[in-house]
């Protein structure tokens, strides 16, 4: 008896420890399960960081930007192959599953307000994808830790744009029932404001469905949200616009250098990466102040003008696609050397801002929507003038710096623009002008003016001219991801059993 007691006793006081030894091996500062909020920041810097990064490639094919000839032949000159977009395709899809994760604790937790935040969270990041490679997984995207999902099924892109916009209407929905009081935590994009981020869905939203617009009619839907502010809020200010301020040395914005140069000039006149002739001479041709926000003065006229005020500055763009070879000839052919021509400006380079989405933006959207009768109310040319200084007005006085230490766009600059009769909204080529606009609003964000040239075809570009193919209209899936089985099975049911390459056209172009 005595021994079956001792046994007991043992076995109770073994449990017990068992149950301590567990306790104790639960670290409270690496819990299993993190609040959603916790999820949010590197979602939203992350899904930045892909606009940024990656789309700085798109921003050299749509020519904003030009390469230095023979420093970035493999992108300038479009020899590209699957390992081109490797981490453009890993790096937005590891995303996703946090976005996923975010979701699913929000709605365990009862908060609807992150629950919308992960919708927005996926259509952008996402949006970002299609727009770029085409077909992708959407509805099964970032699961790949599920038994069975390893491989996610594609969806045509089609089919994902309506999916984005069902997701979107949730969002709305969801935070249209938020109560005032409530507030967003670790909110870096919009401190915490639940009716900036409707906003930004339903801004959104526009972006998505005019993308479509050359493929199928969307008038209706367009007009629903633009005629409607109170169903469907939208941007109504240059400050409700989806802008991520960076505010210190770990968020490390792709324009930013925190060292200026030692000449004083604020600008990196050695960058490789230059100002596009075609970006440049759109700006010089209609006296537009953004030219000395984008720009930077060459650095020959820099120079001389700082050794006498009566040199003019000039700005020059470069050539895009240009081989070594081509680039020597250029030099050889017109007296100009690297110093004579136009990098990114002061201005750009002391900047700490990532435009996702801008007020200007959706307004141009707004006026192609009304000059090509869609339904939506409004004057084409009130909102073409709206659009055009609201881009103006993402770059005013910072402080009281002066236009030296770092320009911006006055009411006189502005006023002087508008004085020119040519820079008038002229309906016989309406659509022109807003697609002009949008390339140039959409300066830093080459995801979106490559996308708005690849729908609209303006401007006008070109390539080099010993370039290795045409302009490259998709991104190509990577050469990871095309070991996918669920990939190899799409691309030989819908794609005729040829993996695309970056000229072939992606569903939403005519």
């Amino acid at each position: 008896m005595k021994k079956y007691i001792f046994g007991l006793v043992v076995a109770v006081l073994t449990f017990q420890a068992c149950s301590n030894f567990e306790e104790i091996n639960i670290d409270p500062n690496n819990p299993a399960t993190v609040p959603a909020e916790m999820l949010l920041p590197p979602i939203i810097s992350g899904g930045v960081g892909t606009m940024t990064a990656s789309g700085t490639r798109a921003g050299q094919y749509v020519q904003h930007l030009a390469y230095l000839g023979g420093t970035s032949e493999s992108d300038g000159r479009y020899n590209l192959t699957g390992a081109s977009w490797r981490e453009e395709w890993n790096g937005a899809m590891r995303l996703i599953k946090d976005v996923n994760q975010m979701k699913e604790i929000a709605q365990a937790a009862g908060q609807p307000h992150y629950e919308a935040l992960a919708y927005i969270n996926k259509v952008y990041i996402l949006s970002l994808m299609t727009d770029a490679f085409g077909d992708i997984p959407y509805d099964e995207a970032g699961m790949g830790n599920v038994d069975g999902l390893e491989f996610p099924r594609y969806q045509a892109q089609e089919e994902v744009y309506t999916r984005m916009i069902e997701d979107l209407e949730t969002a709305n929905q969801l935070l249209s029932g938020v109560p005032p009081a409530v507030a967003v935590g670790r909110d870096i994009l919009y401190d915490g404001d639940p009716t900036q981020w409707r906003k930004f869905a339903n801004s959104l939203k526009i972006r998505i469905l005019m993308r479509q617009s050359a493929k199928k009619d969307v008038s209706a839907q367009v007009a629903a949200i633009f005629n409607d502010p109170a169903q469907y809020p939208v941007f109504t200010s240059v400050a409700d616009g989806a802008t991520l301020m960076y505010n210190n040395s770990s968020d490390f914005y792709r324009w930013y250098i925190q060292n200026p140069p030692s000449d004083g000039s604020g600008v990196n006149f050695g960058d490789n990466s230059r100002i596009s002739v075609t970006l440049i001479d759109l700006l010089q041709n209609t006296t537009d102040p953004r030219l000395r926000i984008y720009a930077a003065p060459t650095r020959n006229s820099y120079l001389a003008n700082a050794s006498s005020s009566s040199v003019p500055l000039e700005y020059r763009g470069q050539e895009a696609g240009l081989s070594s070879t081509e680039q020597t000839a250029l030099y050889t052919q017109t007296g100009l050397n690297e110093g004579d021509f136009s990098v990114i400006g002061r201005r750009i380079r002391q900047e700490n801002r990532a435009f996702l989405m801008t007020y200007s933006e959706l307004l141009l959207m707004k006026a192609e929507a009304i000059q090509r009768g869609m339904g939506v109310n409004g004057a084409a040319a009130d909102v073409y003038r709206q659009a055009v200084d609201a881009s103006f007005g993402k770059w005013q006085q910072v402080g009281s710096q002066t236009q030296i230490q770092n320009p911006y766009i006055d009411d006189n600059q502005r006023a002087a623009y508008w004085a020119i009769d040519a820079n008038q909204y002229n309906p016989a080529r309406g659509l022109e002008q807003i697609a002009e606009q949008y390339f140039i609003d959409s300066f830093l964000n080459g995801f979106e003016g490559w996308a708005s040239w690849r729908r609209t075809g303006v401007p006008e570009i070109h390539p080099g001219p010993s370039v290795l193919s045409a302009i490259p209209v998709r991104y190509v899936y990577s050469d990871n991801e095309q070991n996918n089985p669920s990939l190899a099975e799409w691309v030989n049911q819908h794609m005729g059993g040829d993996m695309p390459d970056h000229n072939v056209p992606v569903w939403f172009q005519p």
